[in-house]
């Protein structure tokens, strides 16, 4: 009795957990898991259609528009792979980051596909791939408008410095606990933000990395970074719908087949770990 008492108040915990949680993507709210999700099995579904519904927010370099509007990015090229191995097709629903869960329960999409952080709140109302890697946080400053000022002088806000971040994403709540004194600037458009960080009406742009580095490369003259790596990392995956483990499975094992051939390590290497990239936005 005792151990079902146990078991039943643990229940309870998970449950109040579960509508604790806010809006955004990174912080999940009560909103959120009064959702209505399909209740058909996804990967039938998928299989009998012949084509896979991937939903897509701005996070470069995983997920970004080039220069002619069409999506680019690791988990673009990731998804577009799978798809083409699955024999499916593909299609892209684009989303954001703060709707982008409710719009994966609501049947909008099959798999959010952008670069989505791993958390243990977010599992409480979708399931995670494997992590295919993990990322550092890095912040890209203004030369001139930061001038000789150091990371203590963003973090206590003596200097009144503007700091862009993505909106809705784990990386702006880590940046509210960090920066939060001096002015956060919640952005959608990181094309945008770039130009604005560029010519000086934002100070400092606060991204996982390597953004923040490939900026700093590929504009030297303009551009610096600040070491931000103590501020932590998170681990990336894909998201899908909790009653979608078939899918979820079939998942796993592409991105283990496609481990073991390199072919992930390949894209990783022009996105991840070279700058070339930025001169695609």
């Amino acid at each position: 009795m005792r151990l079902l008492r146990v078991m039943g108040c643990l229940a309870s915990l998970v449950l109040v957990a579960a509508f604790l949680q806010t809006p955004a993507i990174s912080d999940v709210s009560a909103k959120t898991a009064h959702v209505a999700q399909p209740s058909s099995d996804t990967l039938a579904t998928i299989q009998k259609r012949g084509s896979i519904r991937v939903g897509v927010a701005v996070n470069a370099p995983w997920v970004l528009h080039d220069k002619n509007d069409q999506w680019i990015g690791l988990d673009i090229d990731l998804m577009q792979q799978f798809a083409q191995d699955m024999r499916w097709k593909i299609e892209f629903v684009p989303t954001t980051w703060s709707t982008a869960i409710d719009d994966l329960r609501a049947g909008k999409f099959d798999v959010i596909a952008a670069g989505l952080s791993v958390t243990p709140q977010r599992a409480l109302l979708l399931k995670y791939t494997q992590p295919y890697a993990s990322f550092a946080l890095g912040l890209v400053v203004n030369r001139k408008s930061l001038g000789k000022d150091d990371l203590l002088t963003l973090e206590t806000g003596a200097g009144k410095h503007r700091v862009a971040v993505l909106s809705g994403t784990v990386t702006a709540s880590t940046a509210k606990e960090y920066l939060g004194n001096s002015e956060l600037v919640e952005i959608n458009d990181e094309s945008k933000a770039i130009q604005d960080l560029r010519n000086g009406t934002l100070d400092g742009l606060i991204a996982e990395q390597p953004l923040p580095d490939a900026l700093a490369h590929s504009y030297q003259d303009q551009l610096r970074t600040l070491d931000v790596s103590a501020y932590g990392k998170t681990a990336h995956a894909f998201g899908l719908r909790r009653t979608d483990q078939d899918l979820v499975d079939v998942l796993n094992a592409w991105l283990v087949y496609e481990d073991a051939t390199g072919w992930i390590q390949s894209r990783e290497q022009f996105w991840i770990h070279s700058a070339a990239w930025i001169e695609l936005m």
